[in-house]
């Protein structure tokens, strides 16, 4: 499946979305934007593999460059999203460590609470970043019923 149209990637992101593709398994990419991670500015790649994101960090005359965070999160590492307001979802992510699932006293997996912000594609028109906002959490939800798991498996190489 091809990028959707109207999600494409910017040209100012051309040389992190090679490099995140190169870097995880990320298959096919469906939707990518400039999205925020909880507090921090990055860029969001989903696909059916599950999606990836890199921070950005904004220094004096506005260039960017990728610090080297990022996190790649399988499907079956996502428990449940829920819409907060147009272009933005909470999503609670199993927690990992060395790629092992992490499991609480009652053996449930432990989770990590998270919040992606869409932002907007530098030039984009504003009406635009308004449908892409309302349309976020259905492509997003789709994509993750369409691909999550009944069982998680103990390991993962998912960089959450």
């Amino acid at each position: 499946m091809p990028i959707m149209e109207g999600w494409e990637v910017s040209p100012d992101r051309v040389e992190k979305y090679e490099k995140m593709l190169g870097q995880d398994d990320v298959g096919d990419p469906i939707i990518t934007s400039k999205c925020r991670l909880s507090k921090e500015n990055g860029f969001l790649v989903v696909t059916d593999n599950g999606f990836a994101w890199r921070i950005q960090v904004t220094y004096m005359r506005g260039s960017m460059y990728s610090m080297g965070k990022s996190k790649w999160v399988r499907w079956h590492d996502v428990n449940n999203i829920q819409l907060q307001k147009p272009g933005v979802i909470i999503l609670w992510v199993n927690k990992r460590k060395d790629s092992a699932l992490i499991i609480d006293g009652k053996g449930n997996p432990k989770q990590k609470k998270w919040k992606l912000i869409l932002q907007q594609n530098k030039n984009e028109p504003k009406p635009h970043f308004r449908q892409r906002q309302a349309d976020f959490f259905n492509i997003f939800a789709e994509i993750y019923n369409r691909n999550r798991v009944e069982t998680i498996p103990s390991t993962s190489d998912s960089r959450i």
